[in-house]
């Protein structure tokens, strides 16, 4: 073998790399293996997946580099909150929110519909019905109205 401290310190560097990424494949495989197994409430509430929104973020956070301070910072969240997260925890809709666009993700992606609900209607809008909309100003009197 060498002696060269330079390899010796690069080989112990790739060495832990290996090692870490091993145990998050198997912490992976492990958590998809549970994941089949039950859901992710009890019961026949709507949920929300805030462990598998963590385990999307995992990644993006660490190869950002900043601590969770300065990350949370620019979301827009505390970084307790960043933690819940992480930890599969319930944080507030509007911290969800700001998360998903940060990362770049879809918010609506993690949401689980309670068991047996109907699927998703999309309503019609007043107004937009009838073909008319109202802007605001009247085209008899040409004055803005008082809405």
């Amino acid at each position: 073998m060498t002696s060269d401290p330079s390899i010796l310190r690069a080989m112990a560097r790739l060495r832990k790399a290996l090692d870490n990424r091993m145990r998050i494949d198997d912490r992976a495989e492990e958590l998809s293996l549970r994941e089949k197994s039950r859901p992710i409430r009890a019961g026949t509430l709507a949920a929300y997946d805030t462990a598998g929104l963590g385990r999307k973020l995992r990644p993006m956070l660490e190869y950002d580099g900043r601590g969770w301070r300065a990350l949370a910072d620019e979301i827009g969240v505390t970084s307790p909150d960043l933690s819940r997260v992480m930890a599969g925890q319930d944080i507030a809709a509007g911290k969800i929110f700001a998360i998903c666009d940060w990362a770049g993700l879809d918010a609506r992606a993690f949401y689980r519909a309670p068991r047996g609900a109907p699927k998703p209607r999309k309503r019609a809008r007043p107004g937009l019905s009838h073909g008319k909309v109202f802007h605001g100003k009247s085209t008899e009197t040409g004055i803005l109205s008082n809405v």
